[in-house]
C-alpha cells in the first residue's frame, strides 16, 4: 500500500504538495530530472517515515539507501523513480486488527520512502500529463502474504488507516 506522507514539499525538491494546483504548477528541475538537478531529501519525510514505522512497531535501520528504478512510463518524466530497495529505512513490524472480535496480525516486511509519479489526464483521444505529484513523498508498506479474506484487508486497511492519520 502507498501513503502519502503529509508534507509541505515534495520528497527532493521544494516545490509545493498541495492538491489543487493548476496543472503543472509545482514541477521543477528535479521533479523533471532535468540534467544538473540535484534532489535535496526532505527532512520531515524521513521524520515522519520514523514515526509511522514505530507505530507499525518496524525495526528503524540506521542505514538506509535510496536508488533509481528505473523504467518508462508517461507520466513519469525523468525515466525513473527515486525509491529505497536493497536498504529501507523501516524493516519488520506489524499490525494488529479485529476480525469477528478475534485478533489478527499481519506482519509487515518493510515500509520505505519512494516519490510519486505524475497523472495522465485523458480528454477524448488525448492524453496530458499533469506532473504536479511527481516527487510527492510516499510510504510503500508491504506485508507478507498472510491476508486471507476480503474482510481480513478491509480491517487492516483500516487499521493501517488509523494508524496513519494518527501519525
Amino acid at each position: 500500500m502507498h501513503a502519502q506522507l503529509s508534507t509541505d514539499s515534495k520528497l527532493f525538491s521544494a516545490e509545493s504538495t498541495k492538491f489543487g494546483a493548476a496543472i503543472n504548477e509545482n514541477v521543477s528541475p528535479v521533479s523533471l530530472g532535468l540534467p544538473g538537478a540535484l534532489p535535496v531529501l526532505n527532512k520531515k519525510a524521513v521524520l515522519l517515515a520514523i514515526k509511522t514505522g514505530h507505530a507499525l512497531h518496524c525495526d528503524i535501520q540506521e542505514v538506509s539507501i535510496f536508488s533509481r528504478k528505473n523504467y518508462f512510463y508517461p507520466d513519469l518524466a525523468k525515466g525513473y523513480q527515486i525509491s529505497q530497495f536493497d536498504q529501507p529505512i523501516c524493516k519488520n513490524g506489524y499490525v494488529d486488527f479485529y476480525v469477528d472480535d478475534q485478533v489478527r496480525r499481519v506482519h509487515l516486511q518493510r515500509a520505505h520512502l519512494e516519490e510519486d509519479a505524475g497523472k495522465s489526464i485523458h480528454y477524448g483521444e488525448y492524453t496530458l500529463v499533469d506532473y504536479n505529484r511527481a516527487g510527492i513523498p510516499l510510504l510503500e508498506i508491504v506485508t507478507y502474504p498472510e491476508i486471507r479474506t476480503p474482510t481480513e484487508a478491509a480491517e487492516f486497511m483500516k487499521a493501517v488507516r488509523d494508524i496513519l492519520r494518527f501519525v
